[in-house]
């Protein structure tokens, strides 16, 4: 709870004497300092507080005035305002002692003070005792008082008759008098002695219309209508029904978009403010109310506005609600009628207010700042049994900065941009009939309107986005992902993926894709689309179960598929760059199902793909393989049939391995589809 003492300082006035001269207008505010003080006696803590003012003609009488809350500075406890800055003071000072009385925000009202003078107004009191009426009279006033302003000699020079002979000079008149200096027409005043008469139709003389020169068609029955007309239609009568031909935008109303295009465009807006601050308490028996405000912006010429009220209270008919306007200017829109515990409400330029019209704004900028104040005129102090839930201002207006289509407004598919995307074409809108998109040009590339496909971040629309929006590169222009590149669109293997984007149009390219696996997974792959034309897979497996041979089990086997089978020198090398040498501590897929024999004299490879090879050695599927391209010295005999090689040269060029007695095991392997024979 805090403590304020309120200092005023009234208006000025003057003392004198009563004269005839222009009254001086009557001040409209009045300055007011405060100290607002904290219940301990100190200031209160510097900041913006919300004061409510009022007048009461007692310290606890009847409010005669008040304004809506405003947001006042107070520093160091101390602040100043101009009462009447928000509505006019006016005439509530004029008769009676005044009590100021303040509230800050939703507070209770502090108790009254007394409005107090400073000296000048004291000294004005003594003149407003005066009857001027009867003060002064003409004959009270010494004529040498008024001699200073009232000299005859000032006007001496003047009266000279020798200075006044100058301008009666008969000489300086004779040639206006001269008879032969006037036409015959001065003498006989007949219009046949005008010199120069014009010519006239022979309408003016004759005055009938045959005479009159380029006389109009005018309309007949049956026949035409008249010049600049055409016909609409016929009437009742047979009459021809006719209207002008000259249409010209110069001719239509600036608000007629609807008219012309039968309903479907329009210029014409209602633009809202309403009150960010709600709900908002009314405290019961409080004639000052709870005020709040909101700012309506530049919205152009207002053709109609409204007010929106919705507030609830006990009784309804214990409420009075005015609204001010950005001039101060008051309307009541409500004052303690009606029943009830709602009160909404709608009031336009024609709506019967309890005082006041909005019409006056109509035609007008209704921009700045608007005020409404509630208040609950019955109840005990201190209750509280009302709320304003909300209120708004709407503005009507017609535009000259945008226009909205009323229904579906419709671009004509293009198959191709209808001019090219450049600076001078900059916001060319057009529908792309081959991607099926609104496009717009951005001054360099036509882009999608959307602007989400092709900046590189996944939207819960797109397939895929990367980066751009160019057809071919496995993710569209609309963004949708080619096969097996979403998980929702998976392949069987890298091999179908590539054959299914070049069927699409696409260009395969290196990378990781989705596919179903043979047992029916969906797992993600890495995809070789370029060595010897593409379609290797891949499926890494770090750690998985651990194997010495082929015919064990292996974690590929989980998902369908198999160790990886080298097929060629590329292929090698395509691996070993891509996952290094960790995943072949064993050179993988190579076997054969017996034990022994030396085979340093044969080279290791697939001799049915490569022209000569080591007949005995395989790959799981019987086909294309390769270690070598000359021979090496292993295997050398201590071979376990079905067991994999162990590798210690990683050099593609130059791969070396033992063949041990089955004693090389892996648990990190690649799996494949193998299906890239």
């Amino acid at each position: 709870m805090h403590r304020y003492f309120v200092q005023t300082v009234a208006a000025l006035a003057f003392a004198g004497l009563c004269v005839s001269a222009p009254a001086l207008a009557v001040p409209q505010n009045l300055g007011i300092d405060g100290v607002v003080q904290t219940s301990g006696g100190g200031p209160v803590a510097d900041g913006v507080y919300g004061m409510t003012f009022s007048l009461l003609d007692g310290p606890k009488g009847a409010a005669v005035w008040s304004e809506p809350a405003a947001p006042i500075t107070v520093t160091g406890g101390h602040f100043a305002y101009t009462l009447g800055g928000i509505k006019p003071v006016g005439a509530a000072l004029t008769a009676g002692d005044r009590w100021v009385q303040v509230q800050i925000n939703a507070e209770p009202p502090m108790p009254a003070v007394p409005l107090r003078s400073v000296w000048s107004a004291l000294r004005a009191e003594v003149a407003e005792g005066l009857d001027c009426s009867g003060c002064i009279s003409l004959n009270q006033i010494d004529a040498k008082v008024l001699q200073p302003y009232a000299k005859t000699a000032d006007l001496g020079v003047f009266a000279k008759a020798a200075d006044l002979s100058g301008y009666a000079q008969k000489a300086e008149l004779a040639e206006f008098a001269k008879v032969n200096a006037l036409a015959k027409v001065a003498g006989s005043g007949s219009y046949k002695d005008l010199l120069d008469k014009p010519n006239f139709a022979d309408v003016a003389t004759t005055g009938a219309y045959a005479d009159l020169v380029g006389t109009p068609v005018m309309a007949k029955i049956g026949v035409a209508c008249g010049t600049g007309l055409v016909v609409t239609g016929i009437k009742a009568d047979g009459s021809l029904a006719c209207v002008s031909a000259a249409v010209t935008a110069a001719s239509l109303p600036p608000d007629g978009l609807d008219e012309i295009s039968n309903g479907l465009l329009t210029n014409q807006f209602t633009e809202a403010s309403a009150s960010a601050t709600v709900p908002i308490d009314v405290m019961d028996g409080q004639p000052a109310g709870v005020s709040d405000l909101l700012v309506v912006p530049d919205v152009g010429i207002a053709q109609s506005i409204s007010v929106t009220i919705d507030i609830a209270n006990s009784n309804i008919a214990n409420l009075r609600v005015t609204l001010y306007d950005p001039t101060g200017a008051e309307f009541k829109l409500h004052d303690q009628t009606g029943s009830g515990t709602s009160l909404k409400a709608t009031y336009t330029a024609s709506s019967k207010l309890a005082s006041g019209s909005l019409a006056g704004w109509v035609g007008k900028n209704a921009k700045g700042n608007w005020s409404i104040n509630v208040a609950d005129m019955a109840g005990v102090q201190g209750n509280k049994d009302g709320k304003i839930l909300a209120w708004s201002v709407a503005v009507g207006v017609m535009s000259s900065k945008k226009a909205a289509a009323t229904s579906a407004f419709q671009m004509v598919p293009q198959a191709s941009a209808p001019v090219p995307c450049n600076k001078a074409n900059m916001g060319t809108l057009y529908f792309d009939l081959t991607s099926k998109t609104l496009r717009y040009c951005d001054g360099t590339n036509y882009r999608n309107l959307a602007d989400t496909c092709g900046n590189g971040i996944l939207d819960n629309s797109e397939d895929c986005d990367d980066g751009n929006n160019v057809n071919g590169d496995g993710c569209s222009n609309i963004c949708q992902a080619s096969y097996g590149a979403v998980k929702t669109k998976p392949g069987l293997s890298c091999l179908h993926i590539q054959t299914q984007q070049k069927a699409a149009g696409d260009t395969a390219k290196d990378g990781n894709f989705w596919i179903t696996a043979p047992k029916g997974q969906v797992i993600q792959v890495t995809c070789d689309m370029t060595t010897e034309g593409g379609g290797y897979t891949y499926f890494p497996v770090d750690s998985g179960k651990t194997t010495f041979k082929f015919t064990e089990d292996n974690t590929c086997k989980d998902y369908g598929l198999d160790i990886v089978m080298p097929r060629s020198k590329e292929h090698w090398t395509w691996m070993l760059a891509k996952y290094g040498n960790s995943y072949f501590s064993t050179i993988p897929g190579v076997y054969k199902t017996n034990d022994g024999g030396n085979y340093t004299g044969c080279i290791m490879r697939n001799p049915t793909s490569y022209g000569s090879g080591c007949a005995d050695w395989r790959v799981g599927d019987g086909g294309r393989w390769w270690m070598r391209d000359s021979t090496f010295g292993e295997p050398n005999g201590d071979y376990q049939s079905n067991c994999w090689l162990s590798m210690y040269n990683f050099d593609p060029g130059n791969i070396q391995f033992n063949d041990g007695t089955c004693s090389y095991s892996t648990a990190k392997y690649l799996c494949s589809t193998n299906d890239k024979k």
